[in-house]
């Protein structure tokens, strides 16, 4: 049975607010109100501390955060970059994991039902001598599961596919059954990995979303992030404010930063794994579907993805 679940309403704002190739506090801000909503922190996420902005691109196209997409238009792996925020340093040499997973639908338990694993690459750096943002580097990685686009089942409601950069710490040590390049995609428990490999800090997220067909149950709505009532967005306006008064203007205090929602239907997922995964960083492989894509473009196969049952 599927129970209600909340809509999420969630800031439809550009990922990056800033040009200078740094993110501002309200970039990171914004990141973190919106995982929260979205209600990916703390029940995937046990905490979230971004240093930077993830920015996911398809097509061409930047993705904004917790987007609505069509299955097309995320077939093909995307484009990511990481932008630090001004107090951040990334040193050459450094080594990441780039991950995706399909977090499912809203109000998924998900210390019980295991995430879709649809993109896993060990070793990858940032390309630090240029200017920010920072380009992912795959140069000597290991793309253990290829990217594999989204294939919900039809009906489950909106799902949330996390793309998440973790720092790779020297005692890094990738799971004995997601260690070898090729491995095809399937479920696991994303923290379980985390742990068990040895991952650092996380680094960024972003995450969009997919729906297959209309939802089978009515969605509850929730509130909006606002970024009017973030911490940085009122440190900005009174910034603007203070600078008014010195000029002899007046503005508004809202007009110094904008907020947008979009909502997105989400409802739970109707499949559930088995707890004797639960220690495992990779789970089963199966029900779902999704199309594998490799570094320079679709492998050419539709495999057994998804959700564990």
């Amino acid at each position: 049975m599927f129970a209600l679940i909340p809509v999420l309403a969630l800031l439809a704002a550009p990922v990056l607010a800033q040009s200078n190739g740094t993110a501002s506090t309200l970039d990171i801000e914004g990141l973190q109100a919106n995982f929260e909503q979205a209600q990916l922190v703390p029940q995937l996420l046990q905490t979230f501390d971004p240093t930077a902005v993830l920015t996911v691109t398809f097509g061409g196209q930047a993705i904004t955060i917790g987007q609505n997409l069509s299955q097309s238009a995320v077939a093909t792996f995307p484009d990511v970059s990481v932008t630090p925020a001004g107090n951040a340093t990334f040193e050459d040499g450094t080594l990441y994991t780039l991950l995706m997973a399909d977090a499912n639908a809203v109000g998924t338990d998900q210390t019980t039902t295991e995430q879709t694993r649809h993109w896993l690459v060990n070793s990858v750096s940032l390309a630090t001598a240029s200017a920010a943002p920072y380009a992912i580097n795959y140069t000597g990685s290991t793309a253990v599961t290829d990217y594999a686009g989204p294939g919900p089942f039809a009906g489950t409601g909106s799902h949330r596919y996390v793309v998440a950069l973790y720092e790779q710490p020297s005692t890094f040590t990738a799971p004995a059954n997601l260690s070898a390049a090729g491995t095809p995609l399937g479920t696991w428990f994303l923290p379980s990995y985390v742990q068990e490999a040895g991952l650092g800090d996380l680094i960024s997220a972003n995450y969009f979303q997919v729906e297959n067909g209309v939802a089978t149950v009515t969605p509850e709505s929730t509130t909006a992030v606002n970024s009017a009532t973030l911490a940085g967005a009122a440190s900005s306006t009174a910034a603007s404010s203070a600078s008014s008064q010195a000029s002899g203007a007046s503005s508004a205090a809202g007009s110094a930063s904008k907020s947008a929602s979009g909502a997105a239907s989400a409802t739970s997922a109707a499949s559930t794994a088995s707890s004797t995964a639960a220690k495992s960083g990779a789970g089963k492989q199966g029900v779902a579907w999704g199309v594998v894509v490799g570094g320079m473009g679709v492998v050419g196969a539709i495999v057994g993805a998804g959700l564990g049952m």
